[in-house]
């Protein structure tokens, strides 16, 4: 039987750099994972039962500290943005009757016609919800309410609304709860 005829050294092009390395090993487990896995395999040898290599789950962790859904959380604490008694009346009436997009198609002469008001006191209260960034105005008769106040915390119509306006946009009109006395 004959034996296959070699290729010369000239025919094979020469291997690169990435080829010659050999690949990098894995790093070693930290003093704390090496540890940690002692006592499980201590327990497992003494009771009996199996053995993970998962790390531990850990439990959700809430703002309050407390179980509750951000939502939930801003409703509790709403007293403690001093809003005004408009403010407050006109969050409410745009949580109401906003859009799918969390959009109310309105201008500040029909919500004080509605409230019985003057237009500069729905301005005043427009400008403080702004600036606790609870609802703005995008632009001429349309103003937004931000989804974090309007929706459930995780529904289906939130996470489409945060996709929507884009999580940098709502991560500077953030809803931060100030603290008790202040």
């Amino acid at each position: 039987m004959p034996t296959p005829a070699r290729r010369s050294a000239a025919v094979t092009p020469p291997l690169t750099a990435r080829q010659r390395l050999a690949p990098v090993p894995p790093s070693a487990p930290s003093d704390d994972v090496l540890r940690d896995m002692v006592k499980a395999l201590d327990k497992v040898a003494t009771n009996g039962g199996l053995i993970s290599s998962d790390p531990p789950k850990r439990p959700y962790q809430f703002a309050s500290g407390q179980h509750i859904s951000l939502d939930t959380d801003l409703q509790a604490n709403l007293w403690q943005f001093g809003l005004s008694p408009m403010a407050r009346d006109l969050l409410d009436h745009m949580a109401t009757h906003h859009d799918d997009r969390g959009e109310l198609l309105t201008t500040q002469k029909k919500l004080a016609t509605h409230f019985g008001c003057s237009q500069p006191k729905v301005s005043k209260a427009l400008t403080q919800l702004d600036k606790l960034h609870f609802a703005w105005k995008v632009r001429r008769g349309v103003l937004q309410v931000n989804p974090t106040y309007a929706y459930r915390w995780g529904s289906r119509k939130q996470r489409a609304l945060i996709a929507q306006l884009g999580a940098k946009f709502l991560r500077e009109r953030t809803i931060v709860i100030p603290e008790a006395g202040r």
